[in-house]
């Protein structure tokens, strides 16, 4: 499996921490001046983080996932001026520690991510795209919020759905990629945590404000008959991503239940028992939770009262490793509530209907 350590261990990994730390700080005496104790104690807790996400990707058997990892941890150090070597040192601390305990697994992953670490990405790209149709409105909406006019920046949405933009659109080429290039400002050093607090509590009520029309749409009042439970795993604390799916869902004629974020994986099993919807989608926004999900989807699987409901997963792992659905055992994964839509059309088609 790949697992470091024991289920609940985290006084063990705050030790393997620790040592790691204290190995690289002692190799280099000066990383107490430039950091002080502080930084001592924030560096052992970015190493508790870093084994965590070492631990999913090995027991995903997913090189990818540890790889982008990485890359988002050297582009905050590169964000926030801080010396890139002092990150590979520590990685490189780390993996003598598994060298000499004969982890062969763990010294391979980080062996590929040190190895690689020169020719990854400095700086994340700008999250809004310049192919998206609405770039214009969604850099307009950010920069509203981020100026903390709240109630401009509902009107230019509320504006945008009466002129006629479809939902589905103000979703997924305005509202989502704002979020997510929220926490691309964040990680670089350009917003606070207030602020990306800020800019997710506008969104979600806004998207309340949005569900009205969406029952004035033409075709919406029309059911498909099938019903959806979207849900967030336990340790997810991010709702609006499958708040979209469950949305978008619904305006293409489903039942959608949504359970909101970090939700236990008895509780979602009792759900799926008591529901018996068609379609299960899972979101797991970090990868440290995938084991979760894996553990989720053996127990849907072993249910016989589950058994009809497919499972549909997304979320940033998935998203930067295409393949990581299969090795958690869903039946399928969706880059976006459209594409999530499209591939339940297909795969739930009616006899002699055209899944297209």
């Amino acid at each position: 499996m790949g697992l470091i350590f024991d289920a609940g261990s985290d006084p063990q990994r705050r030790a393997f921490a620790e040592r790691a730390v204290l190995r690289q700080w002692l190799r280099h005496p000066e990383m107490a001046q430039r950091y002080g104790d502080e930084g001592r104690k924030r560096c052992v807790e970015d190493m508790q983080y870093t084994l965590l996400y070492l631990e999913a990707a090995t027991s995903t058997g997913s090189l990818e996932l540890f790889r982008n990892y990485t890359e988002w941890l050297r582009s905050i150090f590169i964000c926030h001026n801080l010396d890139v070597a002092d990150l590979a040192g520590t990685l490189e601390s780390l993996l003598e520690i598994f060298t000499e305990r004969g982890d062969v697994l763990q010294a391979e992953y980080l062996t590929d991510s040190l190895r690689l670490m020169d020719s990854m990405e400095d700086v994340p790209a700008s999250r809004i795209a310049e192919n998206n149709p609405h770039k214009a409105l969604a850099t307009g909406y950010l920069k509203l919020l981020l100026d903390q006019d709240r109630q401009g920046a509902t009107d230019l949405i509320i504006n945008a759905a009466d002129t006629g933009i479809p939902l589905t659109d103000l979703y997924l080429n305005v509202l989502q990629p704002c979020l997510h290039e929220v926490g691309r400002l964040w990680t670089t050093g350009q917003l606070t945590i207030p602020q990306e607090h800020y800019v997710t509590t506008a969104t979600q009520a806004i998207l309340a404000q949005l569900q009205p029309y969406a029952a004035c749409r033409p075709g919406n009042g029309s059911g498909n008959g099938r019903r959806l439970l979207a849900v967030s795993i336990d340790g997810d604390l991010h709702q609006i991503g499958i708040q979209v799916v469950g949305d978008v869902f619904t305006l293409n004629g489903w039942e959608t239940t949504h359970l909101g974020a970090s939700v236990p994986v008895g509780d979602i099993v009792r759900v799926v028992r008591a529901q018996k919807p068609e379609l299960l989608a899972l979101s797991v926004t970090i990868a440290p939770n995938l084991p979760k999900a894996a553990a989720l989807i053996q127990a849907l699987r072993a249910d016989p009262e589950c058994g009809g409901t497919r499972i549909i997963v997304g979320g940033y792992p998935f998203n930067r490793c295409p393949d990581l659905w299969k090795r958690i055992g869903a039946d399928g994964y969706a880059r976006d509530a459209a594409a999530a839509v499209a591939w339940a059309d297909k795969r739930f088609a009616l006899p002699g209907q055209d899944p297209a």
